[in-house]
């Protein structure tokens, strides 16, 4: 027998015959590259950051106007942030100047994400089969670095006809321009190429975005990532392949993805063709993990209130839903985020047998609603003034309802209220990391269901909200406008009509107010007018900014009090009602700065208070308020077995075949009809050597069927009929091996 050592193998020479011992060193001195993706945001709120992160949110969508028309035209870059004209900007803005305060000034997810990504990094260093990765994380937008955008210079170079290099330093901005701000900041290297230039022969990457579910931004970066790989291997003449999503291997967004129009996204609306591809055959390993369920069990469990037995203690598990309902046609978010939910409820349940199955449910924000007065779509009070959660299952034309998981958040804890539980814990399964976002949850809850409520009122919790203790606002909906006055202002002469919502000024005092109501014509009416600053003075020229002009024939005249009422109990003033009355005007669509859109963050809340029967207490529930206690989960945060989890399915992706199956979309048939399953294998080394399952829904027993092959056809006969879990294990040349399993195929009698 001879041998040779080769390429770190190995290699026998027995009877003509190559043996190779062990095969897994094959990939010895590989360097493999690992992208841990987050969501990223900014350590600290500076108008800079926001401004990197507002266009890094756009660069994806070549659809979108913004992405056409503002991010590589140079006098378009003061609009990104303007406040005046954009009330999306100024909701998420007027947010943040209050949360990021609360906790201190810094948020500390990046701090958690990088021991999150170091913890990851040690385990996969202790890898037995002798491979070496190169670790490094990405954002969707990381606003304050800028190095960690999958593509930053895909952001600095024009990526439109006759565009401006990216290299805006807040010149037109009222704090600007920015103080230590490289205009040059986007033409660097991001982690892709920096994994490419380390030598790196494939990129695995892993997702904790949203917690581990597969979304569309975390799709973003996927895709992005691929446009790197691309000009990589067209300038270098490489051949990097695509990389693998672990969270997504059987790439099933992108099957997914509607193909017409060419170059569809969400933004232009539902598309013309989709191709509908179950989610079924394609899990998601990451979110169906019970060891990620275990991490939100234990936080949970954390969070319970000692003096309240299980059979009293309720539990929410609070998700974003879609953005966008269009996005169901290739997002698998809610599908993910059930299976999560239904794993963390098992495993609590297991843990806590007394608990009541009943009281562990699921919440959702609100979306827009379709109003019949001014027949438009729009956020409302009823819906807390929110757009997030457009709760649609992977391809489903119907959102969730009648489901444990499809309440909405305030609905859940009226439920869980109305059933007399005395103990609330709200967990947010699609986060594993705390941050600055915590303190917006918070008081949407605590506008419910009360502050003194919360189990650590009156102790406080001063290390992570320094100087207040705690994290409450005095309402919720600190974005919205607070001057609710309206004055009256009578003009004649006029010529042309004047406009709402246009900018009022008087020529001679310089007074300034903005129109909201007007009655009347262009010769001679009266205006309502909001946000007066100054006084008109009779007689004088006035002129909005729409073209419309007047004289002034009398002078202003306030009809109710400037300062708008946020609080549960009214303000003692019938001039000030709450809530606010509507200030957009009727034909426009809500604006998201409307004072009705606040609510009170009270002592008890405002589920089960009627003001008809009488004032709130501040001392005790009254009426049907809730009476027990509350407090969010702890999150996983930089518990070791974060990083191991990740790890694990890194290495698992880098060694073992990853199976996924597909059947023509077919969930179910008839006795006397066939199916065909195939299978499809990512990773691992060929030949695969293939073994067919099924067995019944609700028992143990597997019955092999097919045979060696990647295909396999059922052709089911009477006394087949029930739901069946079909499964299908793979095993490569290296004796490595991987499953997958269908659940919920049916067989039905003809």
């Amino acid at each position: 027998m001879n041998w040779v050592k080769k390429n770190c193998c190995v290699v026998f020479l027995l009877a003509s015959v190559l043996v190779l011992i062990p095969p897994s060193c094959l990939q010895v001195n590989k360097k493999i590259g690992v992208l841990y993706v987050l969501h990223g945001g900014m350590d600290t709120l500076e108008s800079q950051y926001m401004w990197n992160a507002s266009v890094m949110m756009f660069s994806y969508d070549q659809n979108h106007s913004v992405h056409k028309l503002v991010i590589w035209n140079s006098a378009m870059w003061p609009s990104v942030l303007d406040t005046e004209t954009t009330d999306f900007a100024a909701r998420f803005i007027r947010k943040y100047q209050f949360s990021y305060p609360r906790i201190g000034g810094v948020d500390y997810f990046q701090d958690i994400s990088n021991e999150q990504l170091a913890d990851m990094k040690a385990e996969l260093d202790k890898n037995p089969y002798g491979l070496q990765f190169e670790v490094d994380w990405v954002g969707w937008i990381p606003g304050d670095h800028i190095d960690h955008y999958p593509y930053p210079r895909y952001i600095y170079n024009p990526q439109i006809p006759g565009g401006d290099n990216v290299t805006y330093c807040g010149e037109g901005e009222s704090d600007g321009p920015w103080a230590e701000c490289d205009p040059e900041r986007f033409s660097v290297d991001g982690p892709v190429e920096r994994l490419l230039k380390e030598g790196v022969s494939r990129i695995i990457l892993i997702d904790t975005a949203v917690g581990g579910v597969r979304f569309y931004k975390s799709f973003d970066v996927y895709q992005m990532t691929k446009r790197v790989i691309d000009d990589w291997n067209t300038a270098n003449g490489t051949s990097i392949p695509s990389p693998l999503w672990v969270n997504d291997y059987s790439d099933l967004m992108e099957r997914s993805y509607p193909t017409e129009p060419e170059g569809w996204t969400a933004f232009l609306g539902p598309p013309i063709t989709d191709p509908h591809v179950l989610v079924k055959g394609s899990p998601n390993p990451v979110a169906e993990d019970p060891e990620l369920a275990l991490l939100h069990v234990e936080g949970i469990e954390a969070s319970m209130n000692e003096t309240v037995p299980d059979t009293d203690t309720g539990v929410i598990l609070f998700n974003h839903g879609l953005f966008d309902p269009d996005r169901r046609f290739f997002d698998p978010k809610m599908d993910d985020t059930t299976i999560l939910n239904e794993n963390i409820k098992t495993q609590l349940l297991e843990r806590h047998p007394d608990m009541d199955p009943d009281n562990i449910v699921g919440g959702f924000g609100g979306i827009k609603e379709y109003n019949s007065e001014n027949d438009l779509e729009e956020v409302n009070r009823e819906m807390r003034g929110e757009n997030l959660a457009h709760v649609y299952l992977h391809e489903a034309n119907q959102a969730i309802s009648g489901h444990p998981w499809g309440y909405r958040y305030w609905e859940a804890l009226e439920y869980l209220k109305n059933r007399g539980v005395q103990h609330i814990i709200i967990d947010f399964p699609q986060v594993v990391v705390d941050s600055v976002l915590s303190v917006e949850l918070y008081n949407e809850i605590a506008k419910e269901i009360g502050v003194k409520t919360w189990l650590k009122w009156g102790t406080w919790d001063y290390d992570k909200y320094p100087g207040v203790g705690h994290t409450f606002a005095d309402y919720w909906g600190i974005w919205v406008n607070t001057d609710c006055g309206e004055w009256e202002l009578d003009y004649d002469n006029g010529t042309p009509a004047f406009t709402s919502s246009a900018t009022l000024t008087g020529q001679t005092s310089g007074a300034t107010a903005v129109i909201k109501w007007l009655t009347g014509g262009a010769s001679v009416g009266t205006l309502t007018l909001k946000e007066v600053s100054g006084s008109f003075q009779d007689g004088e020229p006035i002129a909005d900014d729409k073209g419309g002009s007047a004289f002034a024939n009398g002078t202003e005249n306030i009809t109710s009090d400037s300062e708008c009422c946020f609080v549960m109990g009214g303000c003692g003033d019938p001039l000030r009602p709450y809530p606010p009355a509507r200030e957009t005007p009727l034909n426009k669509a809500m604006s998201d700065l409307d004072p009705i859109l606040g609510f009170d963050n009270s002592d008890y809340g405002h589920l089960g208070y009627d003001p008809v029967l009488g004032p709130p207490d501040p001392d005790h529930p009254v009426q049907d308020q809730y009476t027990g206690s509350w407090e969010l989960y702890v999150p996983p945060d930089d518990d070791p077995r974060v990083g191991q989890l990740l790890a694990r399915h890194v290495l698992n992706a880098a060694v073992n075949p990853m199976v996924y199956i597909t059947n023509e979309e077919i969930e179910d048939i008839e006795v006397g009809e066939s199916v065909t399953f195939e299978a499809h294998v990512t990773g691992g080394v060929p030949e695969y050597t293939y073994e067919w399952s099924i067995k019944q829904e609700g028992t143990t027993e597997w019955l092999s069927v097919g045979g060696n092959s990647s295909i396999w056809t059922w052709n089911p006969a009477s006394g087949d009929e029930g739901t069946y879990v079909i499964r299908c294990r793979v095993t490569d040349a290296q004796i490595h091996t991987g499953e997958v399993i269908w659940e919920g195929f049916k067989i039905s009698s003809t």
